[in-house]
């Protein structure tokens, strides 16, 4: 008979457990349900329709003072120097130039807008011109800039290298110069 009783009291004891945690979890549900939608609430004040008219006014004219602010801003100047595209010479600069595997690889970008012309590279080492190229030039969005050069390095002495390209596009002519360490 003791056997029964222990048992018919873990069965109720198990089931006031159980009932325990399901309201536990309830309560819990509640108050994330509710935090999570109690600021979620509109911007807007509560009207209670005990306003005075001078809160009313001050919030207008606050309000219209504010759209005022928004509405009037300075306006703002483009590029206030010279237009390189009006120049009567070429510019530019060489963006990148180094070795990329077995290959001298080099890149120009022309100050100018240009649809098209010739860029014309010559490598020069100790003074004597030890490669030269010539390819086209192609346009950018308001820049252009020339094909690419990418050389044997096979061709090339190792040491200090100058970069002459010259730029030759609508009657004007240019040059760009650099440096490169192979």
């Amino acid at each position: 008979m003791a056997q029964r009783r222990r048992r018919k009291n873990r069965r109720w004891l198990g089931k006031i457990l159980f009932l325990m945690l399901i309201i536990l979890a309830g309560v819990v549900c509640f108050f994330v349900w509710d935090g999570y939608f109690r600021d979620k609430g509109t911007d807007a004040p509560k009207e209670t329709g005990n306003f005075s008219e001078e809160v009313v006014q001050t919030t207008e004219k606050e309000t219209s003072e504010k759209t005022a602010e928004v509405i009037e801003k300075e306006e703002i100047k483009q590029y206030e120097g010279e237009d390189p595209n009006e120049a009567n010479d070429l510019t530019g600069v060489v963006t990148y130039a180094g070795v990329v595997g077995d290959e001298l690889v080099i890149r120009v970008n022309i100050d100018q807008y240009l649809a098209s012309g010739s860029c014309e590279l010559s490598l020069l080492q100790d003074g004597a011109v030890v490669y030269s190229d010539t390819v086209e030039i192609i346009d950018s969005a308001s820049t252009a800039t020339c094909a690419g050069f990418n050389v044997p390095v096979s061709s090339l002495n190792d040491g200090e290298i100058g970069i002459r390209i010259e730029l030759d596009a609508n009657g004007k002519k240019g040059m760009i110069a650099g440096e490169v360490r192979i």
